[in-house]
């Protein structure tokens, strides 16, 4: 069935109108965002469940978290725009609280911390503002205080506002959309990339995996505009760009800016697939960036990041739930600005994990992490290890109110190289436990 020429010609002007109006809606929310009264979802947000009249096990696996299901993803990508039709306060929060044993002391880096048995009773809070602005566009934004930033301030999150809308031209449907984010990768709805990618919570003061391409560090410091297209439910791609926020945004927002020069393009591609209860995805992702100069001589220097992803997730109702995820990407640096004092660099990250849970109560978690090759002007990046982590959501969905969320987690991280050398990288390892709450 073709569209109409009305169908058609609405379409367009409402893409003129967002054209010409989104600057300065976003700078009013951002000025909003600056002033500690805006925020919305980044990683579980209860005030969607309320939006749509879903509990949180509808669009996330294992009750909460950025781990989406089929219908959190078509609900993303339809503009967080579906909604029960009554009205609700678009308002949520989110805190985590934490402790950390690390095998040997640590350097203390921020102000209060003990060489070892760290207690962080704000390792994250957030507040949000979320859900359906109009039919067709919708956001989600966060605002997050962290104890052990420097200075900790109240600093602007992942924030994702987007227009969608359905299509059909001829034998083919899809959805439309275009997002204005802060963060490559954060209008994804996979969670292999940088964005949305395990681990969900890790330690402030030791854990994770030590190294991440320069695409995965541009979060808030970054302002961004991409389209995209879901098309027949099988084939997506996504194309924009990303620019350095100014000093003045940078510094209002807390956020930083300064990580990138000029505009950089960004580009995702994957196919996806449902048979039964099972769901497959594969696909591409890529960034190139021209970083601030290392030297204060002519010339330009680039970073390409260029990876290829896979998840497997099958899901029995609220039963079980069982989810494979993959990311490989590599990083090639080019310093023709810094050339003579040093021409390239290559890093490559893997980053395998898997999860099983049951009945949105029990979780558990394996990742796999290796880095190779050299970032940064030569510095060695080789590193591996495994994270291990159980979760338990003690009240499972039985809470009165099934949108409210308490998390417990035990993680433990292992390291058998770090930074290029095996030698008392098992210092590191770290044992993390924490409490997370969303409301």
């Amino acid at each position: 069935m073709e569209p109409s020429v009305s169908a058609l010609t609405r379409l367009f002007a409402t893409l003129r109108a967002i054209h010409r109006g989104w600057r300065s809606v976003f700078l009013t929310l951002l000025s909003l965002l600056g002033l500690g009264l805006l925020s919305t979802p980044a990683q579980a947000v209860p005030a969607f469940a309320r939006q749509t009249g879903q509990a949180c096990i509808a669009c996330h696996v294992g009750g909460f978290g950025p781990q989406l299901t089929p219908f959190g993803r078509a609900f993303k990508l339809d503009g967080y725009t579906l909604s029960d039709g009554k009205s609700h306060i678009p308002l949520s929060a989110m805190l985590v609280s934490s402790f950390t044993h690390t095998t040997e002391d640590q350097t203390p880096f921020y102000n209060g911390m003990h060489g070892n048995d760290n207690f962080v009773a704000l390792q994250q809070a957030s507040i949000f503002l979320a859900g359906r602005l109009t039919d067709h566009i919708g956001m989600m934004g966060q605002a997050t205080y962290a104890q052990t930033a420097e200075p900790a301030n109240l600093a602007w999150d992942n924030t994702d506002i987007r227009y969608a809308h359905n299509y059909t031209l001829g034998g083919t449907s899809g959805i439309f959309g275009v997002s204005v984010n802060n963060n490559p990768t954060v209008s994804d709805v996979w969670n292999t990339v940088p964005a949305w990618q395990y681990g969900f919570m890790t330690s402030p003061i030791s854990g994770g995996v030590p190294f991440t391409p320069m695409m995965a560090g541009l979060g808030s410091t970054v302002l961004g505009t991409t389209a995209y297209t879901l098309i027949d439910n099988h084939w997506y791609i996504e194309g924009g760009a990303y620019h350095s926020l100014s000093p003045y945004w940078g510094n209002l927002l807390h956020g930083g800016y300064g990580g990138i020069t000029g505009y950089a393009p960004y580009l995702r591609a994957n196919y996806s697939t449902t048979v039964g209860q099972s769901t497959y995805e594969g696909g591409l992702i890529g960034m190139s960036m021209k970083p601030p100069s290392a030297t204060g001589s002519s010339g330009t220097d680039r970073v390409n990041d260029l990876g290829i992803d896979g998840t497997y997730q099958f899901i029995n109702g609220d039963v079980h739930s069982v989810t494979v995820n993959g990311l490989y990407m590599q990083e090639k640096a080019n310093y023709d600005q810094s050339l003579g004092v040093y021409p390239s660099d290559t890093a490559k990250t893997l980053n395998l994990n898997v999860a099983y849970w049951i009945r949105n109560t029990y979780g558990a978690t394996i990742q796999y992490f290796n880095v190779n090759g050299t970032a940064y002007l030569g510095s060695n990046v080789q590193s591996n290890g495994v994270v291990w982590e159980l979760d338990w959501n003690p009240f499972g969905q039985n809470w009165a109110n099934p949108e409210k969320n308490l998390r417990l987690g035990l993680q433990y991280t292992t390291y058998n190289k770090l930074n290029g050398t095996s030698l008392n990288a098992s210092a590191n390892n770290s044992l993390y436990l924490y409490m997370w709450f969303a409301i």
